[in-house]
């Protein structure tokens, strides 16, 4: 069943392109249909996903005009199939050059558009084509802003918000936790798209107007909770294997996962973080001499046990244990406690 958000959305794409059509058709924009083309290339996305899009075919069209002109100077012995191929050939160079991902097929169709159907008009169809479709850009851009629109940003924090709740949860099942690895290869199939997802954040915000320091507190709650989603997953196997915690450190570890989980409740809610929240530094600190104490007792432990093998095992997965814990909680310090995008 549609969504109420994807009905507006597609109720709003429906009317402003039945308008634009009768607008080109009434007054006879040569070549406006690219307008509207173009306009709804970029109402079809989010704005953040819209901006992308039409910036492939604004230059990929571009990219397509050059090529048409350098072809079409070529001498006329040539065939029209040598020259199309040529041209395609050239769009791709041009395109890839300028880091395109998809404009390079736009750009054929002007050179396939211009060579093939139009061979003696070519330079009236290929340049307002082009024009028509930098037009229509910037008016679909236009329209985003300021009709009703999908922003990138909103949709960034609700997917990112979710992930972070489950890091939460993962957190505080570290001992009960015997999916741990689909869990986690979930959770990074599901970070890995956020990241993904950045550079239309910043496309977004180019055009808004909005400061970029959201898109740097997005790649900081990144950086940061990956380390805790790394820690969370080595943890769950290090305390699966059933080893014997002196009192002082399992007791730290409690600690660890409740403090650590109303930290990241307090970053998806944009809550200002409470008082148990920050006493995470003292935490730190606490957790950091009880490591060492508990490195310590190890290593003096290890020193009587030299000639077995089974110690030095035990030893190795207990000095993993320590590591991760000092670094999970170093990541949840680092976690960004500003309120979130708006």
């Amino acid at each position: 069943m549609t969504s109420t958000p994807q009905l507006a959305l597609i109720l709003r794409n429906g009317l402003l392109l039945m308008l634009f059509l009768a607008a080109v058709n009434r007054t006879g924009l040569p070549e406006g249909l690219f307008l509207a083309l173009a306009i709804l290339v970029v109402l079809e996305a989010d704005l953040g996903g819209g901006v992308i899009a039409g910036r492939e075919r604004m230059l990929g069209s571009l990219m397509g005009l050059l090529t048409v002109v350098i072809t079409s100077g070529v001498s006329a012995l040539i065939p029209i199939p040598a020259k199309v191929f040529g041209g395609f050939l050239m769009v791709r160079l041009f395109s890839f050059s300028a880091g395109l991902s998809s404009g390079y097929i736009v750009g054929g169709h002007v050179v396939a558009g211009s060579l093939l159907n139009h061979p003696d008009d070519w330079w009236y169809y290929a340049f307002w084509r082009t024009v028509m479709t930098i037009l229509g850009v910037f008016i679909g851009v236009l329209l985003s802003r300021h009709v009703y629109s999908q922003r990138t940003v909103s949709t960034w924090r609700r997917r990112c918000d979710s992930w972070i709740e489950d890091l939460a949860e993962g957190l505080g099942n570290l001992k009960a936790r015997p999916d741990h690895e689909r869990h986690y290869l979930e959770l990074r199939e599901r970070r890995n798209a956020l990241r993904r997802a950045l550079p239309q954040m910043i496309a977004e915000q180019s055009v808004t107007g909005n400061r970029l320091d959201d898109v740097q507190w997005a790649q900081e709650t990144l950086q940061h909770g990956s380390s805790v989603m790394s820690c969370c997953r080595d943890l769950s196997m290090l305390l699966g294997l059933n080893q014997r915690l002196p009192p002082e450190l399992a007791e730290s570890i409690n600690d660890l996962q409740t403090i650590g989980q109303q930290r990241l409740h307090q970053l998806c809610s944009g809550r200002p973080p409470s008082a148990k929240a920050t006493s995470l530094d003292a935490l730190q600190q606490r957790l950091q001499q009880v490591v060492e104490k508990h490195l310590l007792q190890l290593n003096v432990e290890t020193g009587h046990s030299e000639a077995t093998i089974e110690p030095a095992s035990s030893s190795r997965q207990r000095q993993l244990l320590a590591c991760r814990l000092l670094l999970l909680s170093d990541a949840l310090g680092q976690l960004p406690t500003r309120e979130r995008m708006q």
